[in-house]
This record gives C-alpha cells, sequence and structure tokens, in this order.
C-alpha cells in the first residue's frame, strides 16, 4: 500500500489529488486499485489536514515515532546488546536438536538454572568471546537473549560437569542425526590433536608436562584430540594428559569409534606431525588405511626420489594438481598449487635480495642469527657468500607438499580429502582460543575441565554447520568477518510514552547473506516488547 499523486485537468486548470492505493494481482496480472482518497493536495496543505492526518499516522506507526523522538532527543535507551550470533547460532542449534536433546539430559531434575541454556550460552562465548567462565558470566550479560539473562557464575560451573558426563551420548545422537541427514557411511575420518596447558597448580595427576603447541613446555598440559568426518563435522572429542604422544591416542580413538558409531571401514587422515614409521606400522596393524602428509625435506625417499620425479601433473582444480609416484610398493601423491609456486618463489627472491644487500653492507653477523638466511649461505671462518646451488635445490618444493596413502582412493581423491584435514586444523586454530580453559583456580575439578573442552567441541560442531549451510548457498565468507558482522547486528531495549521498544541496528557486511543461508528472517527494524 503506498501514496500516489494523481493530476486531474479540469476547466483548463490542473490539480493534483493523493490517493492511498494498493497493488493486487489479476489473471496474473498486478493492477492498481485505489483504496480511499484523502483530497486536493492543494486544500490538504492549506486547511493543515495532511499534517495532521500525518501526525495521527505516525500515532499508530512505532518506527517513524521512535526515529522522531530519536531526532528530538526523547528517547531513553535501556539496553544495547549483541542479537545477531544468537539467531543464526540458535537456529542451528535448534535444527541439529541440541535443543531438545540437552533438555532431556536433565530430565525430571530439578535445577535452579536452565540447563539446556546454560550449555548455548557456554557454547555461544567460545564463538564470539573466548575466556574463563568469570569472564563468561559477564560477557552473557551483553547478549540478547532472555534465556540467559539469569545464568550466574555458580550456573557455570555445574553445569560443566553435567555436560561432561553425557558426552558419549551427545556424540552418539548427534552423529546419527547428521549421518542420516547428510551421509550414508562413515569411512573416512581425520584425526587432529592440540595441546592446552595451565596457569594453575591443580589436576596434577591428570595434567602433565609435555610437548606444547602453545610453545609453552614449562605449564602442565592436556591433549586434546578431534576425530572429523569428511564434510567438517567432529565425531568425538577425547582427553589425555599432556605427556602423551599421539601415535599412543590414535589406534585406541579409532578403534573406540569403529565400535560406537559401528564404522565399517576407516581411512585415518592426518597430518605429518604424526607420520614416523613406528606410526604407520601401528595404523596398518589396526587394520586401517591411512592418508598422511609426509616431510619433504626430512625423507630421503621423498627428497630424492618422489619429487624429482614430479613433472607432469594432473589438473583437479584451478589450484590443485597432482602426481602420483610408486616407490617399491610405497604410494605417494604429490599435490601442487600453482599460486602457492609463485609466492614461494617471489618470497626466496626477496630473501636473496635482502641478503645481497646485508652482505654488500657488512652485516654478515645479522645474517648468520638469521635461520631463515643461514639456508641460503655459505660460511667459512673469512666470509659468508650465497650458496647459488642451495637456492636453486629449493625450487622443486615450491607449491608442494607430498602425500602417502594404503588406500586404492584415485589420485585427485586422497589430495582432496588431505584438504579436508587442512580446513579442519584451520578452522580449529580460528577456534583455538575457544579451548581456553585457563584459569583453573577458581575449578579443580576434573570433569568442569573437561566439560569446558567438550563445550568447545560443541562450539566447533555449530561452526561446522554453519560452514555447510554458507557452502550450499555458495557462500565462502572468511570466518573471522562472519562473526564481527553478525556481531554488529545489535538489539536496542528503548523506552518511549511508557512502552518499551526493541531496535534492531543496520544489518552489516556479510549479515544479511548468513541470515538467509541458515533460513532466519531478520527482524524488523522496530517492534513493540
Amino acid at each position: 500500500m503506498f501514496v500516489r499523486v494523481k493530476r486531474v485537468t479540469s476547466g483548463g486548470r490542473s490539480y493534483q489529488y493523493l490517493h492511498v492505493v494498493e497493488n493486487r494481482r489479476e489473471n496474473g496480472r498486478v493492477r492498481q486499485h485505489i483504496v480511499g482518497s484523502l483530497g486536493r493536495l492543494d486544500h490538504l496543505l492549506e486547511s493543515g489536514d495532511l499534517e495532521r492526518v500525518i501526525t495521527q499516522l505516525v500515532e499508530h506507526c512505532p518506527a517513524v515515532k521512535i526515529l522522531r523522538a530519536e531526532a528530538t532527543g526523547g528517547l531513553e535507551v535501556m539496553s544495547d546488546r549483541v542479537w545477531g550470533p544468537v539467531l543464526v547460532f540458535g537456529r542451528l542449534w535448534e535444527d541439529l536438536g541440541l535443543k531438545d536433546l540437552l533438555r532431556a539430559v536433565v530430565g525430571r531434575r530439578r535445577l535452579e538454572f536452565d540447563f539446556e541454556r546454560m550449555v548455548f550460552g557456554h557454547v555461544l562465548q567460545r564463538l564470539l568471546s573466548p575466556g574463563s567462565d568469570l569472564k563468561g558470566s559477564k560477557w552473557i550479560q551483553t547478549i540478547e537473549e532472555e534465556g540467559l539473562r539469569d545464568l550466574r557464575l555458580p550456573h557455570f560451573y555445574r553445569s560443566l560437569s553435567i555436560l561432561w558426563r553425557a558426552k558419549s551420548h551427545i556424540e552418539t545422537t548427534l552423529h546419527r542425526r547428521t549421518l542420516n541427514l547428510f551421509n550414508q557411511e562413515l569411512d573416512l575420518v581425520f584425526f587432529d590433536t592440540t595441546s592446552v596447558y595451565f596457569e594453575g597448580t591443580g589436576l596434577r595427576e591428570w595434567a602433565m608436562l609435555g610437548k606444547s603447541k602453545d610453545h609453552r613446555p614449562d605449564h602442565l598440559q592436556l591433549v586434546i584430540g578431534v576425530v572429523m568426518r569428511r564434510d567438517g563435522f567432529p565425531i568425538a572429542c577425547e582427553i589425555w594428559p599432556g605427556n602423551t604422544n599421539d601415535a599412543k591416542t590414535l589406534v585406541p580413538v579409532v578403534e573406540d569409534l569403529r565400535n560406537r558409531f559401528e564404522i565399517r571401514k576407516v581411512v585415518v587422515v592426518c597430518d605429518r606431525g604424526m607420520v614416523s614409521a613406528k606410526n604407520l606400522e601401528e595404523i596398518s596393524k589396526a587394520g586401517y588405511e591411512y592418508i598422511v602428509g609426509v616431510k619433504m625435506r626430512g625423507l630421503k625417499e621423498v627428497r630424492d626420489e618422489v619429487l624429482p620425479r614430479a613433472q607432469v601433473f594432473k589438473f583437479v582444480s584451478e589450484n590443485l594438481q597432482v602426481k602420483e609416484i610408486d616407490i617399491e610398493g610405497r604410494r605417494y601423491v604429490i599435490c601442487f598449487n600453482p599460486d602457492e609456486a609463485e609466492k614461494d618463489r617471489n618470497d626466496r627472491e626477496a630473501i636473496l635480495e635482502k641478503i645481497r644487500t646485508k652482505l654488500a653492507s657488512g652485516g654478515v653477523k645479522k645474517l648468520i642469527n638469521n635461520r631463515g638466511y643461514t639456508r641460503f649461505l655459505k660460511i667459512s671462518a673469512e666470509s659468508a657468500t650465497i650458496d647459488e646451488k642451495k637456492a636453486e635445490e629449493e625450487a622443486i618444493y615450491d607449491g608442494k607438499y607430498v602425500l602417502r596413502t594404503t588406500t586404492a582412493l584415485p589420485a585427485a581423491e586422497v589430495a582432496l580429502a588431505y584438504k579436508h584435514l587442512t580446513w579442519i586444523e584451520r578452522l580449529w586454530r580460528e577456534l583455538k582460543d575457544v579451548v581456553e580453559i585457563r584459569p583453573i583456580f577458581h575449578h579443580l575439578k576434573r570433569d568442569n575441565v573437561r566439560g569446558h573442552i567438550f563445550a568447545s567441541f560443541l562450539s566447533l560442531y555449530l561452526a561446522a554447520a554453519l560452514k555447510r549451510r554458507l557452502a550450499e548457498a555458495g557462500l565462502k565468507f572468511p570466518w573471522n568477518d562472519v562473526i564481527r558482522d553478525l556481531s554488529e547486528l545489535r538489539a536496542v531495549r528503548v523506552f518511549l510514552d511508557g512502552s518499551h521498544f526493541l531496535l534492531r541496528s543496520p544489518v552489516k557486511g556479510t549479515a544479511g547473506r548468513v541470515f538467509a543461508a541458515v533460513g532466519v528472517k531478520v527482524p524488523s527494524l522496530v517492534q513493540p516488547v
């Protein structure tokens, strides 16, 4: 419905009339029909009737009323909270069945807080503002969601142990639900580990000193393992003491998965950090096939026999080409990215140019102390020069990485499977702060720490679900942009003339398309509370 000005000529004079018009579809065509006429425009202006009508209409239109009040300073703001992520991740939470699943976990138990909303708050915090539970109990008050408003710090702590005890049931239920929706069988699993450290002294019988991926070997560690399907959905997470070796964790975890999820066949995909002769032997002994990344410079066979044969590649996609090499029954797949090759070549030339400049200025000492430079240098007691042969040999690695596999999958599928792992690792790194479980001075119970980490696993699950929805919509946005743009959609509660209203801030950046991909309608600009 809208207002239309119609010009009418009468007695040689032209007049303008205001009509209220609406569009109607008739016989497949849109036609305009006059709902009512307000009269001649000049008479309405002279008499003041037009202004009176508009003023009275505004009284029935909160959006215009609020805009006018804001312009004159007559608007009282009650709160301003983050809204966008609650709407998007809340829809995914319900679609995945997590809302009903977590309500069923507590059953008829009487808790002084809403357990399902508390877990949703845990997960949302890890996606938006990772940190301690103390920080979370304050942060949660900045979120526009009625169910989170009454949650306090003790509720954070108590919910974690309940969540951990339900871990196996939640993992199994989620897996079966999404398997029915998106897959028919589970045959390819991705395994990755990370470590977290503590700033406290508790849990010494569980957390141990070990290799730290945070570069903090002086702190007690935990090792967290995440197993994922080829579609990017996590299956399960496991936690071990910080001194646990990756090889020791892999086989028992996959065996457990095979039993719990009735996996018919398992192909393990893992990165080069887990590759050693012993690791591969253990995987094979357990009856699993594998796809693993291998060290190009560190393994003589790869360096001297595999890479020199990488000449003619098969095209897979714009930034992926493959070449299959067999060395006495050991199957390798060389992957080549032309864009990365160009970048590696330019980076090396930039380093060599810096070396030439420093050599010319006599800055040999600085060169020797920089590992990035020494690999291209010939150093003697008297001088340092560029090792031209070494620089030429480095070109063989440009844009390449090498995989080893025992599967019969085509080389292209092997490469694509490993690319899934790199995507998973990247997503895990993006959410690395999500598994921030320090300090732990305020909750030394083991189940609380485990529950904290499992909530991080659930946040990874929601992230994977959102990534899938975006991919299905043909959208590819940087994760940080999505979180930022969703977080900028805010709910502002205002008070005007005895009534409360909820205002929505403008939709920015990627937010509108993310809403559409998830199937959530963007809220109206103004709505009464």
